[in-house]
């Protein structure tokens, strides 16, 4: 079985995706989401590795960054999985069985 050749992927590329433009713009800012996700957890690594001898309020910074970053990261994760249920519509796949198994029995 063969993929596409290059000349139908050229003709692929010239009709336009089936998203709708809220799709679009939750993309985007997924990408925003996720990119500002990765920073936070960076941050609190590094937050917490070299700043330990600092202390607020009976804390280090290292705990602090804890105490703040992990509810921060959970907030943007649980942000993008909300936004994926609101904002991606389902898509059907275009299978080549007639009845797929659903259920083993």
């Amino acid at each position: 079985m063969s993929g596409l050749s290059f000349v139908e992927r050229l003709a692929a590329l010239d009709k336009p995706d089936e998203g709708n433009d809220t799709e679009q713009i939750w993309f985007i800012v997924r990408t925003f989401l996720g990119i500002l996700r990765v920073l936070i957890f960076v941050s609190i690594i590094v937050i917490a590795e070299m700043l330990e001898e600092i202390f607020i309020g009976n804390l280090s910074l290292a705990v602090w960054s804890l105490i703040v970053g992990i509810p921060m990261f959970v907030l943007v994760s649980s942000l993008i999985i909300i936004g994926n249920k609101q904002f991606v519509k389902k898509r059907s796949a275009k299978t080549a069985i007639l009845r797929p198994i659903v259920e083993r029995v």
